[in-house]
């Protein structure tokens, strides 16, 4: 995790480049810190140690379906935004 000056945003994508472009992009903007997990369950655990702002989530996940890990993190007490 990084230190935070910004919007944070945590992104869950298993496709290494374009999460890593992602969250390069972001960070351009000095606004925004960004978190980054590979799978379903990196995000859940990741999204449950702290707040973000939002969170950015691929449908397409290795270890289960990204709507399945969206309602997990509500069910988990994740309140924040996501996409």
């Amino acid at each position: 995790m990084t230190m935070t000056s910004g919007k944070k945003v945590l992104l869950v994508d298993d496709d290494d480049e374009l999460r890593t472009a992602l969250g390069e992009q972001l960070e351009l903007h000095e606004e925004f810190v960004t978190d980054m997990a590979a799978t379903g369950a990196q995000g859940l655990e990741i999204a449950k140690s702290g707040h973000y702002d939002i969170l950015l989530l691929d449908v397409g996940l290795p270890d289960m379906d990204g709507r399945d890990a969206c309602r997990l993190m509500r069910r988990k007490g994740v309140k924040s935004p996501i996409i």
